[in-house]
């Protein structure tokens, strides 16, 4: 696991999302106590796991509602981004957290924060329980322990130390294993005796099952015989039963010609009357054919047809030739109205009216054109004539001025108030003389003045007239192309009203197929009313031929009908003289039938009697033999599932032997042997950081069997707790680099490429600071993060952060 970025928003001295970019390489995060770089850490572990056993109000800050941690970072080729959020509802009320975002290259997914730890276990490969309430102890152990949880361990009574070392070397799996099993073997153990008792009575169970056949055995004998019988009695009953059958038949049969002979009697007198009817219908006919429908024909298939047309052909010329005559009347009226029109235009126009419309219109916009000049020459003249007015009105203003001026200058007082001097009488006269010169130049300008002034309003005069003779030109000229332009209108009106008249003759050729004048149109309409009556007169004639022809197929019809039905009648009628007497004969034949069958009922009655006895007894002995099958099926099930349990039991028991003789002692052994081996590769980590950072040659370390570090001087041991603050610093690091090697080793999920020491020199001296680019080197691992108030630190480190607290918020900033 690689870290990328850190964005921290209010958590506890971060403010505004500070955002931090880690290196690859050793990065050492300086700075003084209570800067700020313990919660870098704090952060790091609550995005990546949650809280745990910490609560959210030690993290977020004081005062904020919401807070978040965003971390990225890689493993292996894959890329994630876990952003975690703490919101207070209320301003002293509990911090908890809320839905948080886990990025995975890209794609983003919203979960709980339970679920945000199960797949950040799920992507480190860490084989943790999921408890959200838990910190990671692979994480503590192998990436980052804080430097007062180490001393903690190092300080814990030797049985608890040793449980929590099983549980980060996964030694306690196979304790947990051996316990499992053991719980398996009670549970086994419990089911054998169980299983025991449900399969004790199987024996007595099998003898029930033996005494149940014999009687089922018995009950089927004595059913078949009762069937056998019955078999025979229905035989009996069917014979009995179809000999009934047959008489019944036969006393039907009778009732039937008891019945029918009258009805046959009856039916012959109603065919011979209905014969004779058929006859007379014959006459009437014939005779109505004869004397009225043949005549009628004859007279009316002489009747000639007028025309090929038909009437809708005919009223359709008719209606085509009162519209064109119709259209004809009004196209000439409206015709005279435009030619009347078009002379009085002409004449209105007198001259004009053999001028086109477009020469009109291009001595318009000449006129136009002339216009505008005109009006833009005066305006200008008129801007003119106001300018010498203007000056004219100046001139006699700055007269007045000097004339008051003048008449002023006794009481001006003793200084000029022109040039300063001193006002004498001398003054006064040269001054009044200047005056008098300067007004009359002025009445001489203004004099020239008026006089152009006069000019140039006779000239403004004249271009007005001009302008507005133009003007009326223009209007008389609107007036004279409006004229030309209706003119033109009335030509084309005319023109078309014209093709329209010469067009009629066309159409009228096409209706009745011959030249015509529109004064023989009358005749032509004559005509086709006269040739429609007698068409219509020549369809009706049809109609009634049609109708003589129809009645007269009727009547012939009807004849050639009677005499089949006649023909018929007498074949039936012949027919039921042969049905009646053969049905008189069978009457004497049948007349014994009621009393034979009395005497076959009276013998089917005995045997439906002895047969329902027999059916009883069959159905009796059916139920004993049903309740016998299902007791044996009960029974059989009851077998086979004590059969099944023995089966169960017999393995249940090879299980409870495996587990207590094999499983469990074999368990017991693998563990104290791995235990042994992560003791020597402790030990031997352990001694090895501890020579590199403890130069003195006399003391030397070890760990004991129970993981805990004895230091010895001169082959005397020492009390961890009298020896330095640098020293007992050193052991801490070395037991914690130890620690992580191994918790590595063993944790398929953890890669040596990241390690976070948290103040992992304090107390050490000046040598022994030197001693931690040796431990660096000799780690060799591609991203180390350093928490440290060490400045000297800074050299060791591929980048140095510097974390500080301004104003009470803290910062972290790149040092160049």
């Amino acid at each position: 696991m690689i870290f990328k970025t850190l964005s921290l928003n209010n958590i506890r001295s971060y403010k505004n999302n500070e955002s931090i970019a880690f290196p690859i390489g050793t990065s050492l995060f300086e700075g003084d106590i209570g800067s700020g770089k313990s919660t870098l850490l704090m952060a790091i572990e609550f995005a990546l796991f949650g809280l745990g056993n910490q609560k959210g109000d030690s993290l977020l800050r004081k005062g904020s509602k919401k807070g978040s941690v965003t971390l990225e970072f890689g493993v292996g080729e894959d890329n994630y981004l876990v952003q975690r959020s703490l919101i207070r509802k209320e301003n002293d009320g509990p911090v908890r957290q809320e839905k948080g975002i886990l990025g995975i290259n890209g794609a983003k997914l919203e979960l709980s924060p339970s679920e945000i730890k199960e797949k950040i276990l799920k992507i480190l490969n860490f084989k943790e329980p999921l408890n959200p309430r838990a910190q990671s102890v692979i994480f503590r152990y192998a990436v980052y322990t804080p430097q007062e949880e180490m001393k903690y361990i190092l300080s814990q009574k030797p049985d608890e130390r040793l449980q929590t070392l099983r549980k980060a070397f996964g030694i306690e799996d196979y304790k947990i294993a051996a316990e499992n099993a053991n719980i398996l073997s009670r549970s086994i153990k419990d089911k054998l005796i169980e299983l025991k008792t449900e399969t004790k009575d199987l024996d007595d169970k099998k003898q029930e099952l033996f005494v149940l056949k014999g009687n089922l055995d018995a009950n089927k004998t004595k059913n078949a015989k009762s069937q056998a019988r019955g078999e025979e009695l229905d035989i009996l009953q069917k014979t009995q039963k179809e000999t009934l059958e047959k008489l019944q038949e036969s006393e039907l049969e009778l009732k039937k010609i008891q019945v029918e002979i009258p009805h046959l009697k009856k039916q012959i007198e109603e065919k011979e009357k209905l014969s004779i009817k058929y006859q007379d219908e014959i006459k009437t006919c014939g005779e109505e054919n004869k004397l009225k429908f043949i005549p009628q024909i004859e007279t009316l298939e002489k009747i000639e047809k007028p025309t090929n047309e038909t009437e809708e052909d005919l009223n359709s010329k008719l209606t085509a030739i009162k519209k064109i005559i119709k259209e004809h009347d009004s196209l000439k009226s409206n015709l005279a109205l435009l030619n009347d029109s078009k002379q009085s235009t002409e004449n209105e126009l007198g001259e004009n009216k053999t001028k086109t419309s477009e020469e009109l219109l291009k001595e318009k916009d000449a006129l136009i054109l002339k216009i505008k000049e005109k009006y833009d020459a005066f305006k200008l003249d008129k801007e003119q004539v106001q300018k010498i007015s203007e000056d004219i009105y100046k001139l006699d203003v700055e007269k007045s001025e000097t004339l008051k001026k003048l008449n002023n200058v006794d009481g001006l007082g003793e200084l000029c108030p022109i040039c300063g001097s001193v006002l004498n009488e001398e003054h006064k006269k040269n001054l009044k003389a200047e005056s008098d010169e300067k007004i009359k130049k002025m009445n001489s300008r203004s004099k020239i003045l008026s006089h152009v002034e006069l000019k140039g309003k006779k000239q403004l005069e004249s271009e007005e007239i001009e302008i507005k003779t133009l003007e009326n030109n223009l209007n008389d000229l609107k007036l004279v192309i409006d004229k030309v332009l209706r003119l033109d209108d009335l030509k084309n009106k005319i023109n078309s009203i014209y093709m329209k008249l010469n067009s009629f003759d066309n159409d009228l050729k096409s209706i009745i197929d011959s030249p015509v004048e529109f004064d023989e149109t009358d005749r032509y309409i004559t005509h086709f009313e006269t040739l429609l009556d007698k068409l219509k007169e020549y369809n009706q004639s049809q109609k009634d031929l049609e109708n003589a022809k129809y009645q007269f197929k009727k009547n012939f019809d009807k004849i050639k009908e009677n005499n089949d039905n006649i023909d018929v009648l007498t074949a039936e009628i012949n027919s039921l003289r042969q049905n009646l007497a053969a049905f008189q004969g069978k009457l004497e034949e049948l007349k014994n039938i009621p009393n034979e069958i009395a005497e076959v009922k009276f013998n089917y009655q005995k045997t439906e009697e002895e047969f329902q006895a027999v059916k009883e007894k069959i159905v009796e002995t059916k139920t004993i033999v049903e309740k016998l099958q299902e007791d044996i099926s009960k029974v059989k099930d009851e077998i086979n599932k004590k059969e099944s349990l023995k089966k169960q039991l017999d393995k249940f028991n090879d299980y409870h032997i495996w587990l207590n003789d094999y499983l469990i002692p074999t368990l017991s052994l693998i563990e104290k042997h791995v235990m042994q081996k992560r003791y020597e590769e402790f030990n031997g980590d352990f001694q090895k950081w501890f020579s590199i950072l403890i130069e003195d040659i006399s003391k030397t370390a070890k760990i004991d069997e129970e993981f805990t570090p004895i230091v010895e001087q001169d082959g005397f041991e020492q009390d961890i707790n009298y020896l330095s603050g640098g020293e007992k610093t050193s052991v801490a690091l070395a037991y914690r680099l130890a620690l992580n090697n191994i918790v590595q080793k063993v944790s398929t999920g953890m890669k040596s490429n990241l390690l976070i020491l948290d103040e992992p020199t304090d107390g050490f001296s000046r040598e022994q600071l030197y001693k931690v680019r040796e431990i660096l080197n000799e780690l060799d691992c591609p991203q180390v993060i350093i928490v440290s108030h060490e400045r000297e630190l800074g050299s060791f480190a591929d980048n140095v952060f510097k974390v500080e607290k301004i104003d009470g918020n803290s910062c972290v900033t790149l040092s160049g």
